[in-house]
This record gives structure tokens, C-alpha cells and sequence, in this order.
């Protein structure tokens, strides 16, 4: 195998089917050899940006190029592209080998080059000893592992995954994540991936595209999305994420304060925020300390449940006014011990805490 990436590039592209927009001015450029997941709840146009990269659908306003072709209007046949389902797609009455050489037969390539490519993407996928096979004779994961060898058999510059690990076993799925990486890794090709599973996308990706109604919400590494969200929506979807109510202060060096029917509470900077604006302080449960007394800035509620996770045990905070917090502390802390009932304060690193404005 000797694909090597292309760059993909998106320009304010619109797609919509009636009053709906699918895909509503998504701009986006995939570095060549870049691994990229589109990830995104149910009806945030993910797929739909899949499919008009593929060629299977058709903007009705904007550009796609790939390494520098315009592609826009150029039929799926044509594209140079490959694309994984979630459901494999392989011929059932066929051979593992004639799935594979199926791309390359279609190409009228001559045998002998079908042949070692078919070798080549055997081996790239540790199939060989499945050549003869039907799919019906393979495990999930191998027939995952045709569905890729047919797809990186023609070496192609860009690869497009729509949710091909969906259908498998949670331990399966880990599995063929890491495979998956390492795979393409070894390619050197561009990969487009639609998931909407938050930890595969954090696993496997080089940059995630957080898709919500139609638009691109957030683009960055997996760390710059986890640590620094751009909104509630990218806040919520990505991690675990507990949110509480109040209005700005004040603000010094770089820190807001907050206050809350709970307390007062800091967090970074949002410039978009001004004094006694209406806010929504946002902050990971690892973040979040816990103790039954002391007077530093933090909230303070009553421990609702206590949830044994193993290496950590989450503990559940009511907070006056409504709300809830949540705090992941290790299995051995004290606070791990804490009873339902016990009043407790929560406090935290302002720096580890996000502020959005209010909804509506």
C-alpha cells in the first residue's frame, strides 16, 4: 500500500431539505494525511456532510476540493475516494478476496497488480488465512476488516468512515479503534470519520469537528475541545460536564466571579460576558474538590449520592436552588466515605472552569 493523503477542503457549504438545514455554511480544511471525525448528536448533519463528500449527495451552495480539485459536481465514481459503511456493504456470495479485488476489477486493473494489491491489503488487515471465505463465515470484526481492506485496496488518498465501528461490541469496538489508527497511520491517507460517540472520536482523532444543527460548533485537537470548550452545547456533548446558574460579579486578572444561589464561585474569562450578566458556570467532575469544611471560594450543597466507579467514586452534590454537582475523587480519598446528607463545599481551580451565557 502507498496511498498518501490530500488535503480536503469545504467552503460554506449549504445542503437543505425543505424548511431544514442539514448542513448550514460548514467551512472545514482536513490537513493531507490528517485524521478528522465528524462528531455530532443525531440530526447535526454529520452524515449528511459525509455523503456530499463522497458524491452521494449534492450542496446546493458552496465548494469541496480535494487536494486542490474542485469535486463539488463531480460524480461518486469518480472522486477517487473510499468509503466504509457502518453495515460492511460486502457482496454476500462472494469471497473474501473477490470482495476486496471487486474496486479493482471495476478500475480493469490487470490481474497481476490485482493480485498483489489483493496480498498487500490481506496483509495489512491480517486476513490472509480468510481469502476464501464468505462474509457469513467471519466474526463482526473481520468482516469490519474486509469492508477496510476493499476500501484501502486502490490506494486511495481520502477515506471516508461513516460510524463503521457501530455495529460492534463495546470491547470489539476499543479494539478495532486502535487498528483503525494504526492502519491509516501506516497508509499515510486522509480520513474523514462520522461517529457519534464522544470517546471514540476523542480516541482516534488528530481533530474533531463537533457538528450541532447543521454548523460546525467547535474544530481542535481532542485536549482543546475537552479543555477549553467554545460553548454549553461542545461543554456538554464532550466529557462529563456539570453546569450552574448564576451572574458575573466581577472580574480580575484573567478570573470571573461568580455568584450563585449556592456561593460564590470563580472561573476563567469570557470577554463576551460583562458585570451582572446572567451566566453558566461549566466544570468537569475530576476538577471538583470536596470538603466538609473550610472557607475558600466554592458552593455549598448537600452530598445527594455517592456512585462507586471503581478507581474513582462520583459524589453527587445538591446545591441550594436546584442543580446538582458532581464530583470524581479517587476511591481511597476520604470524601469517598461521605454519607448522603452531609454538608459539604465544592471548590475547584478557576482556571478549570468555563463560563457561557444564559440560555434564551
Amino acid at each position: 500500500m502507498t496511498a498518501k493523503g490530500l488535503q480536503v477542503t469545504v467552503e460554506n457549504l449549504w445542503r437543505s431539505y425543505g424548511p431544514v438545514n442539514a448542513v448550514a455554511d460548514v467551512s472545514l480544511d482536513v490537513g493531507a494525511g490528517e485524521f478528522v471525525s465528524l462528531l455530532g448528536p443525531s440530526g447535526s448533519g454529520k452524515t449528511t456532510l459525509l455523503m456530499m463528500l463522497a458524491g452521494f449527495d449534492h450542496p446546493q451552495s458552496g465548494r469541496i476540493t480535494v487536494g486542490g480539485r474542485d469535486i463539488t459536481h463531480v460524480p461518486a465514481n469518480k472522486r477517487d475516494i473510499a468509503l466504509v459503511f457502518q453495515r460492511y456493504a460486502l457482496f454476500p456470495h462472494m469471497s473474501v478476496a473477490d470482495n476486496i479485488l471487486f474496486p479493482l476489477k471495476m478500475r480493469k486493473m490487470g490481474r497481476s497488480e490485482r493480485d498483489a494489491r489483493l496480498r498487500g491489503a490481506l496483509e495489512m488487515v491480517k486476513l490472509e488465512a480468510f481469502a476464501e471465505r464468505k462474509p457469513s463465515e467471519l466474526s463482526g470484526g473481520q468482516q469490519q476488516r474486509v469492508a477496510l481492506a476493499r476500501a484501502i485496496v486502490f490506494d486511495p488518498p481520502v477515506i471516508l468512515m461513516d460510524e463503521p465501528l457501530g455495529a460492534l461490541d463495546k470491547k470489539l469496538r476499543q479494539h478495532m479503534q486502535i487498528e483503525l489508527k494504526e492502519l491509516q497511520q501506516r497508509l499515510g491517507a486522509t480520513v474523514i470519520y462520522v461517529t457519534h460517540d464522544q470517546e471514540e472520536a476523542l480516541t482516534m482523532s488528530d481533530r474533531v469537528a463537533v457538528m450541532n444543527h447543521g454548523r460546525l460548533a467547535q474544530l481542535g485537537s481532542p485536549r482543546s475541545l475537552y479543555d477549553h470548550p467554545a460553548n454549553a452545547f461542545v461543554a456538554e456533548f464532550i466529557g462529563e460536564t456539570s453546569f450552574v446558574p448564576g451572574r458575573i460579579a466581577g472580574a480580575t486578572g484573567g478570573i470571573c466571579v461568580v455568584e450563585t444561589p449556592a456561593g460564590t464561585a470563580q472561573a476563567r474569562m469570557n470577554e463576551t460576558l460583562k458585570q451582572g450578566e446572567a451566566a453558566v458556570l461549566a466544570v468537569r467532575p475530576e476538577h471538583v474538590s470536596v470538603a466538609t469544611e473550610g472557607t475558600a471560594p466554592g458552593l455549598l450543597g448537600k452530598v445527594a449520592q455517592v456512585v462507586f466507579n471503581g478507581a474513582t467514586v462520583a459524589v453527587h452534590i445538591a446545591l441550594p436552588g436546584g442543580g446538582t454537582l458532581r464530583a470524581d475523587v479517587p476511591a481511597i480519598s476520604p470524601a469517598a466515605s461521605l454519607q448522603p446528607g452531609t454538608a459539604v463545599r465544592a471548590s475547584w481551580q478557576p482556571d478549570r472552569a468555563s463560563l457561557f451565557p444564559a440560555a434564551g
